[in-house]
């Protein structure tokens, strides 16, 4: 056998190790090794999920930071806050003290909650079910539950580990936790309540002036919304969810300038077809509060008049999975909560709330109550509202969105559940929120 020796000392050496076995017999020759085989893309995103939660139990999330990708990166103000945010929200009855992790799985197009601009293909989900010091103790009730099926969203890279883009437990966007001691918050963030986004209605379709003026004033046009979301962009405006407003209010996470919350009441069809491709151009999120009972629903009167359409359950899940949060708005939204029994207010509010989650997979925490509040301003309650918030907590809501007869862009650590909300009337010029925003 010839053999070309090459300058390389680790070809010479490989050489020689070639030589030295010619001479022996072939059973007892050396026999080449192998080489490894590289690891596939699921055993690279499984290794790199299993290392990002291992920090979050280690409260190592400086060093999680380094694994999150642009994406994740940008939702946060800043490394720092996440850090503090965190550290403080995972503490106490809410330690996080080991996890079990489900197979990784190729998933669907990630979504940002905060922006439906921002997408990332090719993701892969891994189950991830986090376990607390002190489940029982975590509040609101229940939601030491909903830890335990979400999901961390991880991208693979052409070189290095995959990068976690969806962050799961430790989202800015996963379920709240309400601090035994949250700290004393205000803010300015105008929380606008939309409900009809179509053309005005058609008087002959409606049989009465009552109810044709009950529906015109609950109707703003397209032109009139888009309009509105241009003036907001223009303006520096943020949309934000109510999660990420709770996220200030009990955590002091800062919010971003110019917040605007954008809400849609009693679930009906028209602000999917005509608000949500205006907020998807701008990147604006928004809360649908979606009474269960009229899911699916064509309601007329016997003779055809006085036509409302509302969501099917598909085009609540579309919602949901393309960057926008579905919310309680009772059963049919037509009875106010405050004074019930706690058994009808668990069957107009606790049962649709899960209703909802379990259709979309994502827990329920904030609800709009049904019918006007009853007092002046939101910040006033009595005791039926007192008693009303404590049932609420222990059917797992976070927080409440009030119609009071003031609008107010006031919000409070105090009142999250009473949050007052500025109605959006017909004709409104999109200048008319310059205030709001100030």
């Amino acid at each position: 056998m010839r053999v070309r020796v090459a300058p390389s000392a680790v070809v010479g050496l490989a050489v020689v190790a070639l030589l030295a076995g010619c001479g022996q017999p072939a059973a007892t020759r050396p026999r080449p090794t192998a080489s490894p085989t590289p690891p596939s893309v699921t055993q690279l995103v499984e290794a790199a999920a299993h290392t990002f939660m291992s920090q979050m139990v280690a409260n190592n999330y400086p060093a999680q930071w380094n694994e999150l990708a642009p994406q994740a990166r940008a939702m946060w103000p800043s490394e720092a806050a996440r850090t503090a945010f965190l550290t403080t929200k995972f503490r106490g009855a809410a330690a996080v003290t080991g996890f079990q992790m489900g197979a990784p799985t190729p998933s669907s197009t990630w979504v940002d909650r905060e922006d439906p601009q921002v997408q990332v293909a090719g993701a892969y989900a891994v189950p991830v079910r986090v376990e607390f010091s002190s489940p029982a103790q975590v509040l609101p009730a229940g939601v030491a539950t909903d830890y335990s099926k979400l999901e961390l969203m991880l991208v693979p890279q052409a070189s290095g580990p995959p990068l976690v883009v969806g962050e799961g437990p430790g989202s800015i966007d996963a379920p709240v936790i309400v601090p035994p001691s949250p700290p004393t918050e205000t803010a300015s963030v105008p929380i606008l309540m939309y409900h009809v986004v179509a053309p005005f209605p058609n008087p002959a379709q409606w049989n009465s002036t009552y109810a044709y003026d009950l529906e015109y004033g609950l109707t703003v046009t397209p032109s009139q919304f888009a309009g509105q979301m241009a003036y907001l962009s223009s303006a520096g405006a943020h949309a934000i969810s109510l999660t990420r407003l709770a996220d200030f209010l009990l955590y002091g996470l800062a919010l971003p300038s110019r917040p605007v919350a954008i809400t849609f009441d009693d679930g009906r069809e028209s602000p999917l077809q005509n608000a949500v491709p205006v907020l998807r151009n701008y990147g604006y999120t928004a809360t649908f509060f979606v009474p269960s009972g009229l899911v699916g629903r064509y309601v007329t009167t016997r003779a055809g008049t006085n036509p409302q359409h509302y969501l099917t359950w598909a085009q609540i899940d579309q919602l949901a999975t393309t960057g926008f949060w579905i919310e309680d708005h009772t059963l049919f939204d037509n009875t106010p909560l405050w004074g019930l029994p706690s058994s009808e207010v668990q069957q107009l509010a606790g049962q649709t709330g899960a209703a909802i989650a379990a259709q979309t997979g994502v827990p329920v925490q904030f609800i709009a109550y049904s019918g006007p509040w009853p007092f002046s301003t939101a910040s006033q309650s009595g005791p039926a509202e007192t008693t009303l918030f404590q049932e609420l907590g222990q059917l797992g809501y976070v927080g409440g969105a009030v119609d009071a007869r003031v609008d107010s862009a006031a919000q409070a650590t105090g009142e999250i559940w009473q949050m007052p909300r500025v109605r959006m009337n017909p004709n409104e010029a999109g200048a008319a929120l310059g205030p709001w925003l100030s």
